[in-house]
């Protein structure tokens, strides 16, 4: 049993696709995906997110890892995984990569970088983790929602506008501590790139107004066996912001 158990989501049968989300989100980020023809889906959520009990102060990435791969071996999966992750979820999922290559058969990044923060972003991060334990999550909604989606999303679909307000403000503030601290002290993994040996997926948002898009063209050219998928109109949050294309993308590099 893991020091910090994970709770996972589980659609469909066939070979292990693991998706990682986005902070301060839950595994109901890929609630429009259809698991892919002859995969499962595995949807971890981070803990203290989503149906994960919350772990104790100090947690890291590496552990995240580690629970992660305690988390698959409970749910019976022996074979390789595709692992994607989105965002806080990339950075994740860069870390499995690193501690346990052996478990991987392909990579997604998306909305994602390999860097650790810049120091003035690592004091941001947890300036908000402190103040996230004294004040609650709704101070959130208005500084992280335009960053989250794109300028046409924020203009032309008020519903996901919403619903993304609504699920930050149910994320329990110990949570969004918890990830905060562990984003900002994470490792950085711009040299495990040229290492990564299976084939990988890079998809980035041209609204992304997190990560710029040219971070995503930098991996792409450092992973050797890597494509890339740039995708107009959308920002961070690619697969709530365009499914369809998410969708269509994901299952051809399944199929390839």
């Amino acid at each position: 049993m893991s020091r910090y158990p994970l709770r996972s989501a589980v659609l469909g049968s066939g070979h292990p696709l693991v998706l990682l989300h986005a902070f301060p989100l839950s595994h109901l980020i890929w609630k429009n995906l259809q698991p892919p023809a002859g995969y499962q889906l595995i949807l971890p959520d981070f803990p203290g997110f989503g149906q994960s009990p919350l772990a104790h102060p100090g947690f890291t990435l590496a552990d995240a890892a580690e629970s992660l791969q305690n988390n698959l071996k409970e749910l019976g999966v022996i074979e390789p995984v595709t692992l994607g992750g989105i965002s806080m979820g990339g950075y994740w999922a860069l870390e499995f990569a690193r501690q346990f290559p052996q478990s991987l058969k392909s990579l997604l990044l998306i909305s994602t970088r390999a860097g650790a923060d810049k120091p003035e972003g690592r004091q941001k991060r947890l300036a908000s983790a402190e103040k996230v334990e004294e004040e609650g999550t709704g101070f959130l909604v208005d500084s992280m929602v335009p960053g989250l989606l794109g300028k046409t999303t924020m203009v032309g679909n008020k519903a996901l506008v919403q619903l993304i307000s609504d699920w930050i403000r149910e994320t329990p503030p110990q949570a969004v501590s918890l990830a905060q601290r562990a984003m900002a002290n994470r490792r950085d993994q711009e040299d495990l790139l040229p290492k990564v040996k299976v084939k990988t997926l890079v998809l980035a948002g041209k609204e992304d107004a997190l990560i710029p898009f040219s971070e995503s063209e930098s991996m792409a050219k450092t992973i050797p066996n890597s494509q890339l998928h740039l995708l107009d109109h959308v920002g961070h949050l690619i697969p709530l912001e365009d499914p369809k294309n998410f969708q269509k993308i994901l299952n051809g590099f399944l199929s390839a």
